[in-house]
């Protein structure tokens, strides 16, 4: 028995998944997943998905043409950390090189969703009493 989910479980499914498979069954995550996606776009998905958000944070930043040494000093670490990551991100999307990564990104629209989400997650939220005007 196996169960296969995301990193972007719900809780309730992640439950239901460890039940299934407890009782022998084999359980698969379902995605919904809009019918105009291209292949490209599908690519992307499933390769932004096997990405952490710093791994992610990195990419956007070797798009944007940062070197090693300038997103170190943003993301506070060091440049052979950021080699590190590169080497991982590298070896999770199967290219071989900084270039091959930027094009890959772009072509594949990884980043996309990821900026969109990031943006939604940066939008202030009302505070208590929000909209309430005596």
């Amino acid at each position: 028995s196996h169960g296969v989910v995301y990193r972007n479980v719900t809780s309730a499914a992640l439950v239901d998944c460890v039940r299934k498979v407890a009782r022998g069954e084999t359980w698969v995550q379902d995605i919904a997943v809009p019918s105009e996606l291209t292949e490209n776009d599908m690519v992307g998905l499933r390769v932004r998905d096997r990405l952490t958000a710093k791994e992610l944070r990195i990419v956007a930043l070797i798009v944007q043409g940062y070197k090693n040494k300038e997103i170190a000093s943003q993301l506070g670490t060091t440049e052979q950390v950021i080699k590190n990551y590169l080497r991982n991100v590298y070896d999770k999307i199967g290219v071989s090189d900084r270039l091959e990564l930027a094009l890959f990104t772009i072509h594949h629209r990884i980043l996309n969703e990821a900026a969109a989400a990031t943006a939604a997650a940066s939008q202030p939220q009302p505070g208590p009493g929000a909209g309430v005007t005596s």
